[in-house]
């Protein structure tokens, strides 16, 4: 089935549902691509204490770019495609996240990354089923 004219409240699902993904990776984006080595080292995240200091900042950066990819297109008439490309690339950096933590033993932050995880893919399935054409934010 594809929605060649979504309703109201599709597009305004998958506003909200594209916002609470960029939201979380706009953040970690900027914590992991502006802030010191040292201040990388005192957080908690499972992968970056062992990383090199270029591939955490290489992934701020992808993951900065993917969320404005979920944003932009809606707002300044990009091509939607991007947002589908934004959704599949913050969907393999999720679950990568996700068997990471899950690898070291460390489930703490298990709920969010469900969620925003399971959004990730609401995203996905809406762009991929023709539900969520490129409109203008409601």
């Amino acid at each position: 089935m594809v929605m060649a004219n979504p309703t109201p409240a599709w597009r305004i699902a998958l506003w909200v549902a594209r916002a609470l993904v960029a939201i979380p990776f706009f953040m970690a984006s900027g914590l992991e691509g502006l802030s010191s080595p040292a201040t990388l080292a005192e957080m908690d995240l499972v992968w970056i204490p062992g990383a090199p200091l270029w591939l955490v900042r290489l992934v701020a950066a992808v993951e900065g770019l993917a969320a404005l990819g979920l944003i932009l297109p809606g707002i300044v008439r990009l091509p939607g495609g991007l947002i589908t490309a934004s959704a599949a690339v913050l969907l393999v950096v999720q679950v990568t996240a996700l068997g990471l933590d899950l690898a070291a033993g460390n489930p703490g932050d298990l709920p969010v990354k469900t969620v925003v995880l399971a959004l990730t893919l609401f995203i996905l399935w809406a762009r991929l089923r023709g539900i969520a054409m490129n409109s203008p934010s409601p």
